[in-house]
Parts: C-alpha cells; sequence; structure tokens
C-alpha cells in the first residue's frame, strides 16, 4: 500500500498526518508553528521531570526545537516567520523537517504540501527542497513524490470528500469561493468545482497576525506598565478562553471590559477591541471582493481556518445574500484535504503509468 502524508506548515499552525485509522481517514496532529533556537547551556533543565514532546533538527549548522511543546522552550526571539522569505527561512524548514519525525515513516511515496497563495509561484522550489533522501538526528528519510497545491484548495477538498459524491457531482460545475483566513495571510481561491481561476483568487497580509496587531496598539495604551504586551495572550482570548482575556494573572471581560474584571470587581482598566478587530477584516474582505466581485455569479463560499470566526462577519456583510458554509474542523481541514486530495492524485499517477 502506497505512503501518502500530508503536511501544512502554516504561518500559524503545523498540521501533518501520521497515517490512517481503521475507517481510512487521516490521523492529523496539528501544534503551533514556533520556532525555538537550542541554547545548549540549559541544556536539562528538565531535571529528570516530564520531557517536552519536541524535536530537534539542524538547520545551517544550528539547532532548533518544533513540536507541540516548542512553546516551553521559546524565548523573546523565538518567532513566526511571517514575511516573504518563508521557504527559504530557518523556521520554515525546521518545521519542515522536523514534521518528518512525526510522520510515523522512513519512506513517502506522495507528500502532499500547501502554500499561502501568494506563495504559489515558490511551488517548484518547495518541491526540489523536499523531495528525494534525507538525514535528520540520524534517521533516513526518503520522499518519492510531492505534489503543492495552495492552501484554500486543501479546504475545498475537504468540503467535496465532506459531502460524499453525491453532493461532490453536485458542485462540479458550481462557482465556489473558498476563504482561509490563516494567521499570517487572508487567503482565496475562487473555482469552477476544483478548477482555479487565478484572476479572482489572491492572497493579503491581513491575517490573525495583523488583527492581534491591531487589537495589541488598543491594549497596550490600557495596560501602561506592559512595556512588552503578551501577543500571544490576546490570541489565546480569541480562541482557548470563553469571553475573557487573561493579563499579569488577572481575567478581563474580551473582547470590551468596561471597568470590571471578570469576577465583578473594579478596575481602571478599560477598553473596546471590536474596532480595531474590524479595521483589519473589513480591509481583508474588501480586497477579497476588488478581485472576485459582488458574488452574483458564486454558487457557494466556504470558510476554513482556526481564525474563521474572527472573518466570518465581515464576509457575511460584503455578501449578504449567500450563505456561509463552514467546513467541519475548520483548523485542520487543510490538512485533511490534502490527504484525500493526494490519494486521488498518486492513484491518478499510478494509472498513467499503467496506460504507457
Amino acid at each position: 500500500m502506497a505512503i501518502i502524508r500530508a503536511l501544512e506548515v502554516g504561518f500559524g499552525t503545523t498540521s501533518l498526518t501520521t497515517g490512517t485509522d481503521d475507517r481510512n481517514r487521516p490521523k492529523i496532529l496539528t501544534f503551533p508553528s514556533f520556532v525555538a533556537q537550542v541554547d545548549p547551556t540549559k541544556a536539562g533543565l528538565n531535571a529528570g521531570l516530564n520531557t517536552r514532546n519536541t524535536v530537534t533538527v539542524s538547520i545551517n549548522d544550528n539547532k532548533y526545537e518544533v513540536g507541540p511543546d516548542a512553546h516551553l522552550a521559546a524565548d523573546k526571539t523565538s518567532n513566526r516567520v511571517l514575511n516573504s522569505t518563508y521557504i527559504s527561512s530557518v523556521q520554515y524548514q525546521a518545521l519542515l523537517f522536523g514534521s518528518f519525525v512525526y510522520m510515523d515513516t522512513p519512506k513517502i511515496d506522495l507528500l502532499v504540501l500547501a502554500l499561502p497563495v501568494e506563495n504559489w509561484s515558490r511551488r517548484d522550489e518547495l518541491t526540489k527542497l523536499v523531495l528525494g533522501d534525507h538525514e535528520i538526528n540520524g534517521q533516513k528519510y526518503s520522499v518519492k513524490n510531492v505534489w503543492v497545491i495552495t492552501q484554500p484548495m486543501g479546504g475545498l477538498l475537504a468540503y467535496a470528500n465532506q459531502i460524499g459524491q453525491a453532493g461532490f457531482n453536485e458542485i462540479r460545475d458550481m462557482n465556489i469561493l473558498s476563504v482561509d483566513p490563516g494567521y499570517g495571510t487572508f487567503d482565496f481561491i475562487t473555482s469552477t468545482g476544483l478548477k482555479v481561476n487565478d484572476a479572482r483568487s489572491g492572497g493579503e497580509e491581513l491575517g490573525m497576525s495583523a488583527v492581534l496587531d491591531s487589537v495589541g496598539k488598543i491594549l497596550r495604551t490600557c495596560f501602561p506598565n506592559l512595556n512588552d504586551f503578551p501577543i500571544e495572550k490576546i490570541d489565546e482570548a480569541f480562541w482557548k478562553n470563553n469571553g475573557f482575556i487573561r493579563i499579569s494573572g488577572k481575567k478581563y471581560p474580551f473582547p470590551v471590559c468596561s471597568g470590571k474584571t471578570s469576577d465583578g470587581k473594579p478596575t481602571d482598566i478599560k477598553f473596546d477591541i471590536t474596532g480595531a478587530v474590524n479595521q483589519v477584516t473589513n480591509a481583508a474582505v474588501t480586497k477579497l471582493k476588488n478581485k472576485v466581485g459582488s458574488g452574483g455569479d458564486l454558487d457557494l463560499i466556504i470558510l476554513m481556518g482556526g481564525p474563521h470566526k474572527v472573518y466570518l462577519p465581515a464576509l457575511q456583510k460584503a455578501y449578504p445574500d449567500h450563505e456561509i458554509v463552514i467546513v467541519k474542523n475548520p483548523l485542520s481541514s487543510i490538512c485533511e484535504g490534502m490527504h484525500y486530495g493526494g490519494a486521488q492524485y498518486y492513484n491518478s499517477l499510478q494509472k498513467s503509468k499503467r496506460s504507457r
């Protein structure tokens, strides 16, 4: 049986498949795209206690730690890569090759990778980087074939799989807008079925990181004692907490605080970050609408990605006559779709070889 793996190295999270379950569904591991450079002087500080669930990889003679617990090794110099260097950055390559260790196989017949729309032109560079043999921590890994798609296409493939064959037959001739607000970029593709219209697809650097930056500017004025405001606390307030943000050990109502903490105690802290959020999300959707149009010819709009809830109101406002479908498991749907699409792609390659 062919061994197929999918790997989506995103600005915010990295998702990969480790195999399939007894129903042939992909098993997906997702972890934050934190990359921590290893400090050899601090090795072994766990002193025999629970060790971190991470992988250490060497890139350009330096060692980096990636994986579910990489944030525990991170300092203020550790970060996500949010610029155009992307593929050539040490952060990306550390996540890319470190992920091989989690895939639970030394040989991969087809590795499916995904890029943001704005990095699509670098697909050949990525293929060349990954194809062939690699040695990671003394273990050899072999990648026989690579297939690269855009990240929104992964979500669209997941949706197509989720609706079954009858549903897929129905959408073959539909005009579909697939929207993927990621951490770094806000990506979208317009397609007829699975055939992409390049002229009506694109990406902008208006992802969730831009939202966090915009909100951070508001909150820094409200907490003047924090010269280095913890952006990760804002991030957690959006996806992890239930209506609060935790700063300096105290809980404040979020997104609006009117002078009381979450437990009702009076405080001098007051803020309303909804305008800062809307500024970014509306700008992102305006960019999309300028390229896609008013939507009269769109039959379906699907939404994916971890920050989908943050961008949904702006998308609904721009397209009030459309039902916007959120794919199942929006955070991992892109990787899921990559796996299913990869299985079909691999089978088509084999059929093509047999027919020669």
